[in-house]
């Protein structure tokens, strides 16, 4: 017999030795022993200041049609924080010439300020031709506050 037919049979023969009910039975008798440590950790996690913090922004608007452009104009007030910026979304209402209502168009904006002053803008939307305008409105007016995060955070207190 070769001497890979040998090493076959041993590594065969060791197997089936511990798939025996006899090898089973050992393993179950030794049962694994488990150690509890209890040991009591305080952390202290000081959670990041907010960069930032919601604040609440009213929009008035005006537009007119200029033959194939909506011009819209907007001034955005925000009352209870100085550094604002945030994003809205301008959707402009057409019909077409056989009296059918379009899907609005919308548009996507953006707006900050760093000082107390109302947010005041002029852009044209392009609205096709041979339509009428209907309505142009501010939709999804967010408003995010930076001044929250210029505040110095509060002492922290000892454990």
């Amino acid at each position: 017999m070769s001497r890979i037919h040998v090493s076959a049979l041993v590594a065969l023969s060791a197997l089936a030795l511990l798939a025996s009910p006899a090898s089973a039975q050992r393993q179950r008798q030794r049962e694994p022993t488990t150690v509890r440590v209890e040991q009591e950790l305080k952390i202290e996690l000081k959670a990041p200041a907010l960069p930032s913090a919601q604040c609440e922004a009213v929009a008035e608007n005006q537009y007119q049609q200029r033959n194939t452009i909506a011009r819209f104009t907007s001034t955005i007030a925000v009352a209870d924080c100085t550094a604002a910026s945030g994003t809205f979304t301008v959707a402009v209402r057409v019909r077409d010439e056989s009296g059918e209502t379009k899907p609005p168009l919308e548009f996507s904006e953006t707006y900050q300020r760093s000082d107390a002053q109302d947010v005041k803008f002029t852009k044209d939307y392009p609205i096709g031709e041979n339509v009428e305008l209907l309505s142009v409105r501010v939709r999804n007016l967010r408003c995010t506050c930076a001044d929250a995060a210029e505040q110095p955070d509060p002492p922290a207190t000892p454990p």
